[in-house]
């Protein structure tokens, strides 16, 4: 798995659409967000095992433990290279407090609400908690 060489527009088209898309366990959460924009990047879908698996919480977690490592971040170390989160780029998967998402440049860009407002949130890089980063290469 690489990105394709025209990778910036391909993200980019990824996320347009998505901006006030809510929340939905399965369908448009972190962890299926966060596979889709490396898809769209790459052309490799790094998680198909977890398409259509869930629809609640609970689901996502007996998916963790079934088709994966047992934990979302467990799991990502198995499928890309970790990076210091203070290295990772835009393009690369970030966890923090828990919510998966894609690096912008100084911000993490994650499914969640805001301001009452549902769909992609920016998150700026100095309020990323306990982060983990994961590169997805070039």
């Amino acid at each position: 798995m690489h990105r394709h060489p025209d990778w910036e527009a391909r993200l980019a088209a990824y996320l347009e659409p998505l901006h006030a898309r809510p929340f939905a366990w399965g369908s448009h959460d972190c962890c299926i967000f966060s596979a889709g924009a490396v898809a769209a990047m790459t052309g490799v879908d790094p998680m198909p095992e977890f398409r259509g698996r869930y629809t609640t919480a609970i689901g996502a977690a007996r998916a963790l433990k079934r088709f994966g490592a047992g934990t979302l971040e467990d799991t990502l170390a198995r499928k890309f290279d970790a990076v210091a989160p203070a290295l990772a780029q835009r393009g690369d998967v970030i966890m923090s407090a828990g919510l998966l998402g894609i690096c912008w440049g100084g911000y993490l860009i994650a499914v969640g609400s805001e301001a009452g407002r549902e769909g992609l949130i920016r998150i700026d890089r100095a309020r990323w908690e306990a982060p983990r980063a994961w590169r997805v290469p070039y």
